[in-house]
């Protein structure tokens, strides 16, 4: 057996001598000393190595206290020391192992049996600790190989993806006979199925490499609530279920917070409910806690339940309350695990009550900072509807240079393709464009280094939109790409709708004539809904819309112009709602404002009321467009 070899930090030889007497006779276990008395010897002696412990006594010639047991840890953090002082004291005693010290002996009351004992356990505890955090070190390596992993693959199947998608839809819009179309619908609808289950893994890879940042702005809890409630109530419907919502008036509506996220966890909730749920009901609840002051949400279904020996591992990543589930339901079992880490970062809780059965209540508890919003004027901006635009597309991936430029110019949009950053400048100092979409990765220039570029050149115009385009969102670094001016980031594959999103968004001056388009629709979810619901009963519900829904603007339009404020109210909270329903975002944006004024006795409810009807008509034109 190897010896252990001792480093003695002791002045006095005869203490000295008589340490090292006791342990090198030492029964069962061999020590090697050397003997130190001053602290810079022994500084020097351990940066050289070769000991197990050090054995110290803390007052020397050039050094005392907890500082001389500072020096030691400082030079060889993960060296056993104990302290063999003649000081008798608790307070010390206590303080020198909050600062590493392995055990605390004091001089004359120990015999050798008792100092080789502790000597040896001092060093098998500090292998030990050393051992844990090797340990600890390869796991936390391992998850960031995991995390990196899955971003990777991520980012290699939303590549295709993007490809597959943009083609399929292409595909849509060229003439086919019904059995064709069939086919391309199915080909979008599987891809877009797989889409969400990359994103789930994409998102959970973010939240474990903590990369995922949240944002905070002002928005209306009940809004988002009632919007989640008409976005589902169609899947609910489907299976005979009612969908409802409780929203008390005593919860604040205006609030700062996370939306998106806020949305996510709800829909994931909300859609478990429905899917777990095959007769009854799903409710929605939210409630202010006056202990903690957080908001609760919670969903609650009268559903199968939760079995007992599921509940242990039901936040758990790729986890499912059991293999039939996957098998019957779908899914990778990341949904309830994103959900949770979700609310961990918003600074909440989350949990459940279930009765196997019976049905199941999943809440959780989120703080909120109250909101200081403007007047009506914010939610009642309308968004605009564009003409074509000069679009430049900059990305080293000929697949999606096609599939961009196709969806773009199928739109109507002007669009010049760059396979790389010195291309993309150059067409940059000879055109003027509305949109710059920069890919993130390419060679030689990536797309931070050609978006600074492009904001230095002389003839830069400021009012230019430049977003950049990943198909990794877990690489995006927010504060990194606001450095080099680039106003966003869209994830790929991207809608074309997201692309008049962004131009509604401030190049639509005056002087363009409004062609009544679709911008304003929100289409991805309405196609959403129509995937789900099928054309015909989408296309029922727009022409019940029609029917019923103008009664309501007639009525509003009555009461605005006598200055019945009070009478206005109600009639444009039922057309703000069921324009919602249809994802008529500028009309519903104008019904809120319009409500929102009337209730607080405002007179700009009437100036926003007085092209509500010319509003309507654009409206119902841009549906009717879309839901042929």
């Amino acid at each position: 057996m190897d010896p252990i070899r001792v480093l003695l930090l002791e002045d006095d030889p005869a203490d000295a001598r008589l340490v090292d007497l006791m342990l090198r006779k030492a029964p069962r276990t061999v020590f090697s000393v050397e003997i130190c008395s001053k602290l810079a010897q022994a500084v020097e002696r351990l940066a050289q190595g070769g000991f197990n412990v050090v054995l110290a006594d803390l007052s020397l010639p050039d050094s005392s206290g907890l500082a001389t047991l500072k020096a030691l840890t400082d030079t060889a953090p993960d060296m056993a020391v104990v302290v063999l002082t003649g000081n008798d004291d608790d307070a010390q005693a206590i303080e020198a192992l909050k600062h590493g010290a392995q055990d605390y002996l004091v001089k004359g009351r120990d015999d050798g049996f008792i100092l080789s004992r502790v000597v040896r356990y001092a060093v098998e505890r500090k292998n030990a600790e050393q051992a844990l955090r090797e340990a600890r070190d390869k796991a936390e390596e391992a998850a960031q190989v995991k995390s990196l992993f899955l971003a990777t693959v991520g980012h290699e199947i939303r590549t295709p993806l993007n490809g597959i998608l943009g083609m399929a839809r292409l595909l849509l819009d060229t003439p086919l006979d019904q059995r064709q179309k069939v086919f391309a619908e199915t080909v979008v609808s599987s891809g877009e199925l797989l889409l969400g289950l990359v994103n789930d893994i994409l998102d959970f890879s973010r939240l474990e490499a903590d990369g995922l940042t949240l944002e905070t702005t002002s928005f209306d809890l009940l809004n988002m609530v009632e919007d989640i409630r008409l976005l589902m109530a169609p899947r609910a419907a489907d299976k005979g279920l009612t969908l409802g919502c409780r929203f008390p008036p005593e919860v604040q509506r205006q609030v700062s917070g996370d939306p998106l996220r806020l949305r996510q966890v709800l829909l994931n909730l909300v859609g478990n409910a429905i899917k777990f749920t095959a007769n009854g009901s799903v409710m929605i609840a939210v409630a202010k806690e006056e202990a903690s002051g957080m908001v609760r949400f919670s969903v609650s279904d009268t559903g199968i339940g939760i079995p007992e020996e599921a509940r242990d591992i039901l936040f758990n990543e790729f986890s499912q309350a059991d293999s039939s589930v996957a098998r019957r339901y779908g899914g990778a079992g990341l949904g309830l695990a994103i959900c949770k880490r979700l609310v961990t970062l918003m600074g909440g809780a989350i949990g459940f009550d279930s009765t196997p059965g019976s049905g199941t209540q999943f809440w959780f508890r989120i703080p909120f900072s109250d909101a200081v919003l403007a007047a009506t004027t914010a939610s009642a901006k309308e968004i605009p509807t564009l003409m074509p635009q000069v679009v430049l597309l900059v990305d080293d991936n000929e697949v999606n240079l096609q599939v961009a430029s196709g969806l773009l110019q199928r739109h109507g949009h002007t669009v010049m393709t760059a396979a790389d950053g010195p291309a993309a400048l150059d067409l940059a100092r000879r055109h003027r464009f509305d949109l710059v979409l920069l890919d993130k990765h390419m060679p030689d220039m990536d797309g931070l280094e050609v978006a600074r570029c492009l904001r230095g050149l002389p003839d830069a115009d400021p009012a230019q939109h430049i977003w950049l385009l990943t198909a990794n969102p877990v690489e995006q670094d927010v504060r990194a790409w606001r450095d080099a001016g680039i106003d966003g980031c869209l994830a790929k594959p991207f809608r074309v709708e997201e692309v008049a999103g962004i131009l509604a968004g401030g190049t639509a001056g005056a002087g363009r004539q409004s062609s009544g388009g679709p911008s304003l629709v929100n289409l991805p979810d309405l196609l959403a809904d129509m995937r789900d619901l099928g054309h015909e009963r989408m296309r029922g519900l727009v022409d019940l819309f029609g029917r019923s829904a103008v009664q309501d603007l007639e009525a509003a339009l009555v009461r605005a112009a006598a200055g019945d404020l009070e009478g206005l109210a109600s009639p444009v909270h039922r057309l703000a709602s069921a324009s919602s329903s249809l994802h008529l975002t500028a009309l519903a944006a104008r019904c809120r404002a319009i409500e929102n004024a009337a209730r607080a006795r405002d007179g700009k409810a009437q100036n926003l009321a007085k092209d509500l009807g010319e509003l309507w008509d654009r409206s119902l034109k841009a549906l009717n467009e879309v839901v042929v």
